[in-house]
């Protein structure tokens, strides 16, 4: 295989933990890496009035070249999807979304659709997502696509392009599929290829939590910190779900929130979102919501837990405690000394 088809095979290999040895090293360079994504299109005049009514972030926000993050949620309050939206157009908007859930959100954005002037497309074979990510990552964004993004969650379009700034050392961008290999030969060159785990590891990083298959209508938006990440407007009006995420808000008192720990992998594959966490009396206490590994012998992970129980937990079938790590934000919690 070429280079390129060997970079296209990387996102669909998960790997072993032994693959893993020098992540650490790799985050000294500035890494490219296949992000295994999906974009689902919202099209039509109604565009914009549709997703208000569906979803937690405030959609009228996306102007001025802003991205956002945000999730849609069942009757229940339960979420069905996260994704980071961008407004391409008047009459567009794009969710980029966990690559096995586009057809789920086809189907669940769908069921409301259909009294609005605006139509839904799996956009996914248009694009290609790929991430950058190291200490060079805005100057290579520059030199390659002749654009200085100043502001976090910002974008830009370069010609069918879309280049969102994460941070200032981490981009995402959604590269037209004509010309993807193209634009890869020139990041390639300035960059180190790596796995997309790497990119995992920096979302766990900074505490930006995901939905998968295997937690499809499993927690709340709360359970996984989105109000901590501006991925929930509670003053934006109605949508599916909100009477419960807005009742968590104001009247409840959240018991568990999302944390970040470090563990042993032990040679045992990476835990899967939705694995329960285990206090010493073997009680679940939590569930796994993302994990990487950052060497062979450790990974990280986020995971939604009892506040209570958060200094003493442990994975299934592995006796050693998980660590309990720092997140680049506050948690409040009624004990906040622990």
């Amino acid at each position: 295989m070429s280079d390129w088809n060997n970079f296209l095979a990387s996102s669909t290999n998960s790997g072993h933990a032994e693959s893993f040895n020098s992540i650490e090293d790799d985050l000294k360079n500035t890494c490219l890496m296949l992000l295994p994504q999906g974009i689902i299109s919202v099209t039509g005049p109604d565009a914009a009035k549709f997703l208000q009514g569906q979803v937690t972030c405030d959609v009228r926000e996306l102007a001025d070249n802003k991205s956002l993050l945000g999730a849609q949620c069942n009757i229940k309050g339960r979420m069905l999807l996260c994704f980071r939206a961008l407004q391409s157009n008047n009459e567009q908007i794009l969710l980029r979304v966990n690559q096995g859930l586009v057809s789920h959100g086809m189907a669940s954005l769908g069921k409301y659709i259909v009294f609005s002037k605006a139509k839904l497309a799996d956009a996914t074979p248009d694009y290609h997502c790929l991430g950058i990510a190291g200490p060079n990552a805005a100057q290579i964004i520059n030199d390659v696509f002749a654009v200085d993004i100043a502001g976090d969650g910002h974008w830009q379009a370069v010609d069918n392009h879309k280049i969102i700034r994460i941070d200032d050392e981490r981009y995402e961008c959604w590269i037209a599929v004509n010309e993807a290999e193209k634009i890869w030969r020139q990041l390639s060159q300035q960059t180190v290829c790596v796995h997309p785990a790497v990119w995992t590891l920096l979302n766990i990083r900074a505490g930006i939590g995901d939905i998968a298959p295997e937690t499809y209508e499993t927690f709340t938006p709360q359970a996984i910190n989105f109000q901590l990440v501006n991925g929930i407007n509670f003053r934006k009006g109605c949508y599916t779900g909100q009477e419960i995420v807005a009742r968590l808000h104001y009247r409840g008192t959240l018991k568990r929130h999302m944390y970040r720990f470090e563990f042993a992998l032990n040679s045992s594959p990476l835990p899967l979102p939705g694995s329960p966490l285990l206090n010493g009396e073997g009680k679940n206490v939590g569930e796994i919501i993302l994990a990487a590994p950052k060497s062979a012998s450790l990974g990280e992970l986020l995971a939604t837990v009892v506040d209570d129980e958060r200094v003493a937990i442990y994975l299934a079938n592995n006796p050693q405690k998980l660590s309990l790590l720092t997140l680049p934000y506050a948690i409040p919690t009624p004990n906040e000394a622990d």
